[in-house]
């Protein structure tokens, strides 16, 4: 309003902006930085806190050896999010059962929509937040009702019944609150993915005849526009052929309590809300019997026993929820009730990995107890860290999966599937690069410079912070909004600029890249490094300087999982081949 008035010449006299009552001139906060010996000492030394870690990385994907043969039987494959936080279980799900796959890509899964809860009046955007969408996806058909606490009642703002609610059940609630501190539960209170969508709801994924609208969307897809999408998606990852008869379709949201930035640990790729919409959507596509004929016809073939199923993993409960089950054929029943039991496995021993990092868990007890523990924090009302994110993250790696399987990589990379065999050209790397190139380089930074300097480029603690607008958070009463990351959710990461390794030759990805400038400069002004894995010579070629040069590795020493993993010293079997030094 101060600014409104400024610019109105009535009030322009009594308003002045505050920049007419400065005696000296301001710093010029863009202004070109001046190097000095001490900025190129601190250049040199960031350089080598980085490569001394993509070295070690480096030398673990050197040490791999890429043509493993896959197995013509698969008990299932897996489409996850490409976000580091699935890297682990992916892991752990591979060494459970070694005869099943998984994938990764961006985890609204190539479907961009609005979706509209039942009996909600506004949309919410589940896709990359750039994409505007066409499509509306109406949630209908739930029976059940979401639970509220009771004190939590519209009568509670009337003047007579809001005084009487208070006086009673006003108390009742500060008792509660209190046995919840040291008993924490979920409650209706609590933030959690699996709330964004009824179970047993249906949703309005199929276009109707009358092509429906609301708004300017049109409300679900056409069976062409569906077809798409699929193609779309498998091709990106190179899934063409020798299907599983279960493929899983994982999303990822989390839970919480008590915490202004809760959306910042659901799905990216979704605009910050869960995933597990998407890819319910997707498994109904390619479920489609009319989608599979034009799929056929576009050379990809899905067998008629293979069947895609949806579900949504809790990053912060390491929980999975599974939907429409009862559409699986009888055998397929009985393979799900077995992979329900890798899950569950790859869970526990995933929940265990990351109370390596976690005080307040002892880390020694068995994965069973460890989950529980874990559970238990992720609803505990003190708790200001339910789970650390994208915290430590440095990698983001584009190629088939053989090129990092069984190698240890500490939940730190992004993991894009790709092969470069089913694209010569380039065409699905150059979709994939365009996306992941801002968008991980994006997380990357965010942490980057909250960890370089927290008060002024991040949030500082997050314990007085305040929603303000629903547009940011501010400290308390403060008026600021601060512009990055808490310091709970960075602490423990170490500011390292994302290293994105790219398996493909390298003029190729050197063409590719230069198609559009938004992605090339992110690569030419080295906010991100870029490193090709030429599958031909085996070689790492360096992108620096707008070109590509051969990497020389610095050699060292790989050494065993279990040397390195005291806290598996009971569940060896459970542990990756290779760790890095």
């Amino acid at each position: 309003l101060l600014e409104i008035d400024a610019l109105d010449s009535k009030f322009g006299k009594i308003w002045k902006p505050l920049s007419e009552s400065l005696k000296e001139e301001p710093e010029d906060l863009f202004s070109d930085v001046i190097e000095n010996e001490l900025s190129k000492v601190m250049s040199i030394w960031q350089d080598a806190f980085e490569w001394t870690y993509y070295n070690q990385v480096l030398n673990g994907i050197a040490k791999i050896n890429k043509e493993i043969a896959r197995s013509p039987v698969k008990s299932f494959q897996a489409l996850f999010c490409i976000d580091d936080r699935e890297c682990s279980i992916r892991r752990y799900l591979e060494v459970k059962d070694p005869n099943c796959e998984t994938y990764g890509t961006p985890g609204f899964f190539n479907v961009e929509f609005y979706y509209q809860p039942v009996n909600s009046k506004f949309y919410t955007k589940l896709c990359p937040a750039p994409v505007t969408p066409k499509y509306l996806i109406k949630e209908i058909g739930t029976v059940n009702k979401i639970k509220k606490d009771f004190h939590l009642h519209k009568k509670t703002h009337s003047l007579f019944q809001g005084w009487l609610i208070t006086q009673t059940l006003g108390f009742v609630s500060a008792l509660r609150l209190f046995f919840n501190i040291f008993r924490p539960s979920i409650t209706p209170a609590t933030s959690t993915s699996f709330k964004h969508m009824d179970k047993f709801s249906k949703l309005t994924i199929e276009c109707d005849d009358k092509n429906q609208k609301e708004d300017n969307l049109q409300v679900g897809f056409t069976i062409y526009e569906m077809a798409d999408r699929v193609e779309g998606l498998l091709k990106s990852i190179g899934l063409i052929n020798q299907f599983a008869p279960i493929i899983y379709v994982v999303g990822h949201g989390s839970s919480s309590v008590n915490n202004p930035h809760y959306s910042a640990y659901d799905c990216g790729a979704c605009s910050g809300r869960p995933g597990s919409v998407n890819a319910r959507v997707i498994c109904h596509m390619a479920n489609h019997k009319q989608v599979r004929e034009l799929l056929k016809e576009r050379g990809i073939k899905i067998p008629d026993e293979t069947q895609f199923v949806g579900a949504l993993h809790d990053t912060t409960r390491d929980d999975i929820e599974f939907y429409d089950e009862q559409i699986l054929n009888i055998h397929n029943i009985e393979m799900h009730l077995k992979h329900i039991g890798v899950f569950k496995h790859a869970l526990d021993f995933n929940a265990k990995e990351r109370s390596r990092r976690l005080e307040s868990i002892n880390s020694q007890l068995s994965p069973e107890e460890v989950h529980k523990k874990l559970q238990i924090r992720s609803v505990s009302l003190f708790e200001p860290r339910p789970e650390l994110n994208h915290a430590t993250n440095t990698l983001c790696i584009v190629g088939r999966r053989e090129l990092t399987k069984n190698l240890f990589l500490d939940r730190r990379s992004f993991l894009n599937s790709f092969d470069y065999k089913k694209d010569p050209e380039g065409n699905y790397l150059f979709n994939i690069l365009k996306a992941a190139a801002p968008v991980c380089g994006g997380i990357n930074l965010e942490y980057y410079f909250s960890r370089v300097d927290n008060q002024k480029l991040g949030a500082g603690t997050k314990l007085p912070h305040n929603v303000m607008g629903l547009i940011g958070v501010a400290n308390g009463i403060d008026g600021d909004l601060r512009p990055g990351l808490p310091s709970q959710m960075i602490e423990i990461h170490d500011p390292l600029r994302l290293l994105m390794i790219v398996e493909h030759v390298p003029e190729t990805v050197l063409n590719v890249i230069k198609r559009n400038n938004d992605t090339y400069e992110w690569f030419k002004n080295e906010w991100v490094h870029l490193i090709v894995a030429d599958p031909d010579s085996g070689k790492f070629f360096r992108f620096k300087n707008e070109v590509f040069e051969v990497f020389e590795l610095i050699k060292e020493e790989i050494r065993n999982a279990e040397d390195l993993f005291p806290i598996f010293e009971n569940e060896k079997e459970n542990l990756p081949v290779l760790i890095l030094k």
